[in-house]
Parts: C-alpha cells; structure tokens; sequence
C-alpha cells in the first residue's frame, strides 16, 4: 500500500481510504452482507489501508464498530467524516451543538480519540448554489469557532469542504478555513480540476469521491450496448457521461485495458489527489482496487487529454 501526505499536513494516509456506505445493512444483524463487508474491511486494513470514511447518513457504523473495537491497529487509523450543518432543513443556520454531536458519536462509535479530517457539507432546500454561497461567510465563521475549539481538545484535525458545485468551490476556497477539498472526480467528472493549480500553491490537499463514476468507468459498464435493455445506465441521465466516455475512448482507449484499473490509476495520477474513497464491500473489490493502486500510474499528459475532453464536451 502506498501513501500519501495530505497537502502541506502532517497527515499521511493511503491512497484508498475504505468507504463502507453499502457495506452492512442499516439495521443491527447478522445477515449474510454486514459480515461479508466486516470481512472486507479487515481485509483492506491488512493489507494496508489506514484511511476509513464514515458518515451517521450511512447508518452502518454499527458494523464498523464492531471490527474496529478491539482491532489490534485501531490506534494507527486515520478517520475522515462527513458533517452536514447546516443541513437541508436548516434554513442555512450553522448550529454549533450539532456540528459537535457529530464529532463526538464519531469518536465513540469509531473507538478512535481524533477525526483526522472532517468533510463539511453546506446545504439547503433546495440545495442550489443561490441560497448556499450566500451563506458561506457566516456558515464558515461560526464553523470554525466550533472546529478550533474541538481541535484544542483533541478531538479533530483537518477541515475540508464537499462543495457539491465548481460555482461553490470557487467561493469556498476564497476564505482561509479549509485544509482542503473533498469532491467527486474522475475521468468524466472534471470540474474540480481546475482548483488544481490554485490547491498545489496552497498547500492544499484533495480527497476523491467516486472514482468510478457510480460504476460507469468499470469493464462491467463502459460498453454501454453491452447492457441489458432494462439497465438503469440506459436511462437519459447517462446519455452525456457515455458521450463523454466515447470521447475519451476515442483519445486514449489504445492506453486502456480495464476500465476499472484506469479508473483508479487515472485518480491517483494527479500529485493533488491524496486518496480516493472507494466503497468496497467484499474482499475481491478491496483486492481489485488494492491491487490497482500500484504505484504506476499514467503520465501527466493523460491527465491533461483528459481535461481536454472534458473541456470540449461541456
């Protein structure tokens, strides 16, 4: 396992952080599935990874719970959770009480004395960039009266923002709070490549969400009339990212051979890029994705045909 310093931190953590959102039902159990994902995330401790995301929405850190109680390697973990606040329903008012609760049931049900990155999501209802950005300059002052004085206790150590939007993330990185970004990228999804350069002067690190654009860049789905007719990737939604995919197909499909080892390589070929977060739910994903980040990864030119791509297509 390789690993990697979060922006100008101390922070060093693999290169895939463990991401258990399916990996046990919602419900405390012993059904076949929450075992099965126990087991993965043994696994992916074993072999390495130290990096772990967690959110109270998941509804399975019972699970998680319990491979992480008594683990022999629970101190050597690193955690990162999501926080909402204010979320949907909160009228886009920070409230500092719950920003806290979801640090502290973290701590307890994660059996770990630190969050070492806390990923903030601004939200509204709806959840569009006319009420959020409006709101940053407050939300992000009390916010961080409120992360200061649990880093004092000891209880957190790295704050990042989910933008959810470009338009967002250009507002958000303005301001001094955060240590850096928590967004979905990947071959097709590449507006947040542009902060790129802006976060390499900062000394700003960058986690990625969704390398695998919800399944699309896998050798499973990357051949879309491969797919049964009733498949959901036939829907119009996926109509653009296809097109997308074909563009890149038609760009660099004679350097690819899996989609799904490309999709991880592709991710952690940026210097930016710290860790991906991968869900993974049985032993043979955490083995294919482990196996994957190897180290080898493509040139920075493939990584700049992609924007290129990316650019044409928007």
């Amino acid at each position: 396992m390789n690993y990697r310093k979060f922006g100008n931190t101390d922070l060093e953590v693999s290169e895939i952080c463990f991401g258990p959102m399916r990996f046990a039902a919602k419900e405390e159990g012993e059904d076949d599935r929450s075992q099965t994902g126990r087991i993965a995330l043994e696994h992916a401790i074993d072999r390495g990874v130290n990096f772990i995301h967690s959110s109270f929405e998941y509804k399975v850190r019972w699970s998680m719970s319990r491979v992480l109680k008594n683990h022999p390697k629970r101190h050597d973990l690193h955690h990162i959770i999501k926080v909402p606040d204010p979320d949907f329903d909160d009228a886009g008012k920070f409230d500092a009480d719950k920003f806290r609760l979801r640090v502290e049931e973290a701590l307890r049900d994660l059996h770990t004395e630190r969050i070492d990155v806390l990923q903030h999501l601004q939200r509204a209802r709806p959840n569009d960039d006319a009420l959020r950005i409006p709101d940053i300059a407050d939300t992000n002052e009390a916010m961080l009266e409120c992360f200061s004085q649990l880093r004092e206790e000891g209880k957190v150590g790295y704050l990042t923002t989910f933008p959810y939007t470009a338009g967002f993330a250009r507002e958000a990185m303005k301001s001094d709070a955060f240590s850096g970004m928590v967004a979905y990228y990947n071959p097709i999804e590449m507006e947040m490549a542009e902060f790129f350069p802006q976060m390499e002067t900062n000394g700003q690190g960058f986690f990625c969400i969704r390398p695998f654009m919800g399944g699309l860049l896998t050798d499973r789905r990357a051949d879309r009339s491969q797919l049964p007719e009733d498949d959901r990737y036939h829907d119009a939604d996926w109509d653009g990212p296809y097109e997308r995919l074909e563009m890149l197909k038609a760009t660099l499909g004679d350097q690819i051979t899996s989609w799904t080892v490309f999709a991880i390589k592709f991710s952690l070929c940026h210097p930016i890029v710290t860790s991906l977060i991968v869900g993974m739910n049985s032993i043979a994903q955490v083995d294919g994705v482990l196996d994957a980040a190897d180290g080898n990864y493509p040139e920075r030119t493939v990584f700049d045909k992609a924007v290129e791509v990316f650019r044409k297509s928007s």
